[in-house]
């Protein structure tokens, strides 16, 4: 592995002595091996600090960090901190690749290429009432469909400069920082879709069950902070609420010349809306 290898591969963990076997050997097993592994433990209580050292222990490319974090968000910003590679990649501790050729196939679309964020897709593992299971999710992204959902977590390859010019993960939210980086990231850098499968997505994470009440309440806020006068846009049809809720809601960040854009932004999208 060279000093700065192709990937960084972060995996924020805890508590995950039953999956995250499964987890790391989806990535031992690849044919592409140029990467480093950076498991950020947020000081378990059970056997996983113990089975991921016996993996440090065959592979040195392995890299552990335990102690106390604030949340998923915050391990995650840890690793971007102190990895190394060119592109870096997120994946739950129970969450797999989906076979061994997804480093293989990826490196082949990043050569050469301009774009900051690569993404393909994930196949949903599990169900609930958002989610089907064996379902490839989504496809190709256009900023519409971003506005209405984000790309899936496990489907993105972020490279490093990205965090230099958008900022690391706001840890104001919970379960949906995430989200708000995809938006910063659109606003500012440039996205490329590759139709590869690259990991399997098991439902029952925390962002698979947990709504961030404080992302939404943000939502329309955070479509003016990033996106400017381009809420006018079409775009914006589906997500006018979010501008109206921006305009008119007690808490909502923006000063009041900013909710007035917000809410003549929102009007004429509903006429817009109407007419359609």
């Amino acid at each position: 592995m060279a000093l700065k290898p192709t990937f960084s591969i972060i995996i924020p963990i805890y508590n995950a002595a039953d999956t995250i076997a499964n987890c790391l050997d989806s990535i031992i097993s690849q044919h592409y091996t140029d990467f480093e592994v950076w498991l950020i433990d947020a000081v378990s209580t059970d056997e996983t600090i113990t089975i991921v050292k016996e993996y440090q222990s065959q592979y040195p490319y392995f890299n552990i960090i335990s102690e106390k974090d604030k949340g998923i968000y915050d391990a995650m910003n840890k690793g971007i901190n102190v990895c190394n590679g060119e592109w870096l990649y997120f994946l739950g501790s129970d969450d797999t690749l989906y076979d061994n050729c997804v480093l293989t196939a990826i490196t082949d679309k990043i050569r050469g290429c301009d774009d900051r964020v690569i993404y393909g897709n994930v196949i949903m593992r599990g169900e609930n009432q958002w989610n089907l299971n064996n379902v490839i999710f989504n496809g190709e992204y256009d900023l519409e469909k971003l506005l209405d959902h984000t790309i899936n977590h496990q489907a993105i390859f972020y490279n490093k400069a990205v965090f230099e010019k958008c900022g690391l993960y706001d840890l104001k939210y919970k379960t949906n920082a995430d989200y708000d980086l995809n938006l910063r990231c659109y606003a500012l850098t440039t996205f490329r879709y590759v139709n590869i499968i690259v990991a399997n997505f098991f439902v029952g994470g925390q962002s698979t069950n947990f709504p961030d009440t404080e992302f939404h309440k943000d939502r329309g806020a955070l479509f003016f902070k990033y996106f400017g006068k381009k809420i006018f846009s079409k775009s914006f049809i589906n997500s006018r609420l979010y501008l109206q809720q921006a305009a008119l809601s007690a808490r909502s960040p923006l000063n009041i010349w900013k909710r007035g854009i917000c809410l003549l932004a929102y009007t004429k999208l509903k006429f817009q809306s109407i007419l359609a």
